[in-house]
């Protein structure tokens, strides 16, 4: 992956043909690392019971046209994100989802919640999450998993969403997170937008901002701005 972002968050151009594919390599640890991961999960589960251990997808292989790996536990990839000595052991890279939403007016962006494990405080373009295994299929489907973060973190349906391509991938340095960045567009108004969230959302986001085309420059020089999100609303100037 090529470095040319501020925030020294490493990003990949995307192909707009970019394939995924789910490989069965499932590497293994130690007991020593296993016992370290246990820790930290009982840890975390203590502070926050509601945490589920669920099934994430974590990228072995990237190019712009190409991506594969395999999937692993959350408890593991909480774990790395913990504690990153545990990456060299481990290797994991989870792959997410991130949408940046254009309604008729501008883009949308939100403000991670304060208490949110990752990134709290921050402005970040809602949807994003980890791509999680969904149902039977090992398959991985990005405007699937792009649709199901918009209807839980917007409380919009898939019939008010246009799923883009592919743009860009950007890789968080500490956590080795790779956000998979992708344009989505709705005939919604932002108010209509932030009337679903109101009323339908989790507590993803404690606000959410209309950015119109004429305010993109001043977003851009913000610090709170996610690198992500930053180089997805750069891009639309092009």
């Amino acid at each position: 992956m090529i470095p040319s972002f501020s925030g020294h968050w490493p990003l990949l151009p995307l192909s707009p043909s970019c394939t995924l594919t789910v490989t069965t390599h499932a590497p293994q640890h130690t007991a020593d690392i296993e016992a370290e991961i246990t820790r930290i999960w009982a840890a975390a589960c203590q502070t926050n019971p509601s945490l589920f251990n669920g099934c994430v997808f974590s990228a072995d292989r990237v190019t712009r046209t190409a991506i594969s790996g395999h999937w692993t536990d959350y408890r593991s990839v909480l774990a790395q994100m913990k504690n990153p000595a545990l990456y060299p052991h481990l290797r994991l890279q989870p792959l997410a989802v991130i949408g940046l939403l254009e309604t008729p007016e501008g883009y949308v962006l939100g403000r991670r919640h304060p208490s949110s494990l990752y990134q709290g405080n921050f402005w970040q373009s809602p949807p994003a999450g980890s791509i999680e295994r969904r149902g039977e299929s090992t398959a991985v489907n990005l405007a699937e998993q792009l649709l199901a973060e918009a209807e839980e973190e917007l409380g919009l349906t898939a019939e008010s969403l246009h799923v883009g391509s592919p743009r860009l991938i950007a890789r968080h340095p500490g956590t080795r997170i790779l956000d998979i960045g992708i344009p989505m567009r709705t005939p919604l108004s932002f108010s209509a937008v932030t009337a679903c969230w109101e009323s339908s959302a989790n507590q993803e986001y404690d606000q959410l901002a209309l950015v119109p085309p004429a305010e993109i420059d001043a977003w851009l020089n913000r610090t709170d701005l996610l690198p992500t999100s930053r180089a997805l609303l750069d891009a639309t100037r092009s």
